[in-house]
């Protein structure tokens, strides 16, 4: 039996890239769905696979607070395996209770992230403005593998800032039922509460907000902050909603040392007009994942999807996927009686 907690911001998609391979490779499957989202992320799933002609018990759904059920859920001994997608603080805490139970568990966790997007001095700006203003601003910045920090060569530094900010200023947000809205709503007014006091502590403490403006109920407007120090708080944080730093880098060597200095490893991103060095620069991030002249979010189901530090444990997709849903189990038969020494 496998244990899934699902996060509530690709509730469908990021419970059932569980649950799909799970089922599929012989393992029946309780699922806890984020408190948030618990149909999308849990009950229609399963009405789904009920009306597809699952036999009963393999896939069950358990709805409820993650305060009440939470830890029980994880120390339950049934599962022999805990498949978590959400903060880091709380994938710490199931990497420790899945080695407190009576029962060692095996683990999954698919953490936060701190992308960087880093474009150096011989990048085509046009393509790194586009793809930075995407890999933030998509789904309002609330997914992991969003660009959380753009790095930019001090050459060319200037012109990308002028260029990012002036389409930035342009995005269009409110009813995310309106095709041509680019910028929703934040999932709810808590986090919410939680990005406005991570942009009011970047604001107090001197950093430059090159754009931004005040939210509409939920509906918050892109936050650009500029000159921004890589050690500051807001450059440290998964920010998890439409606010990106600009940081300024001094050669590719300093850009590099930039994007490696934060605790998570998740996903990332580097523009040049040369794909031998994207990929030599590509090779030294400490990362999961790095996209060459591409965003951040670019994700594939046959691709690997993972991370290194604080990011998480284990990969998903794939055969990547079918080794952690799997154990290894030798099993030997001798046909032909042995002479043992005694």
């Amino acid at each position: 039996v496998i244990g899934v907690i699902s996060p509530w911001n690709m509730p469908m998609h990021l419970s059932h890239r569980s649950i799909a391979p799970a089922l599929a490779l012989g393992n029946a499957v309780v699922v806890k769905p984020a408190e948030e989202t618990p149909i999308s992320g849990g009950v229609m799933i399963a009405k789904i696979y009920e009306e597809a002609g699952l036999p009963g018990g393999l896939l069950n759904v358990v709805v409820g607070l993650a305060g009440v059920i939470g830890d029980m859920f994880t120390l339950h001994p049934v599962p022999k395996f805990i498949s978590f997608t959400g903060s880091a603080r709380v994938g710490r805490h199931i990497g420790q209770l899945a080695m407190q139970g009576s029962t060692l568990k095996r683990v999954g966790l698919e953490l936060g992230g701190n992308a960087p997007c880093v474009v150096l001095d011989d990048a085509d700006l046009d393509l790194a403005v586009r793809g930075a203003l995407f890999g933030r601003f998509l789904h309002q910045g609330q997914i992991c593998m969003s660009t959380n920090r753009i790095i930019v060569d001090a050459s060319i530094y200037d012109e990308f800032v002028t260029r990012f900010i002036e389409r930035a200023s342009k995005l269009t947000y409110g009813d995310p039922s309106l095709i041509g809205t680019n910028i929703g709503p934040i999932i709810s007014k808590r986090q919410l509460d939680g990005i406005l006091a991570k942009i009011n502590e970047a604001k107090a403490s001197g950093l430059h907000l090159a754009l931004g403006g005040e939210p509409q109920g939920l509906v918050l407007p892109p936050h650009v902050f500029i000159d921004v120090d890589n050690n500051s708080t807001l450059a440290q944080s998964e920010l998890f909603g439409p606010v990106v730093p600009i940081i300024k880098a001094h050669g590719e060597e300093d850009a590099l040392k930039l994007a490696n200095q934060t605790e998570f490893g998740l996903s990332s991103a580097v523009f040049t007009r040369d794909e031998g060095r994207g990929l030599r620069f590509a090779k030294r991030i400490h990362a999961g994942m790095t996209h060459i002249n591409d965003i951040s979010v670019a994700d594939s189901p046959n691709a690997m999807f993972g991370g290194e530090k604080n990011s998480g444990i284990g990969r998903f997709n794939s055969d990547w996927v079918i080794a952690e849903f799997t154990c290894d189990h030798l099993i030997t038969t001798q046909s032909i009686p042995l002479q043992y020494p005694f």
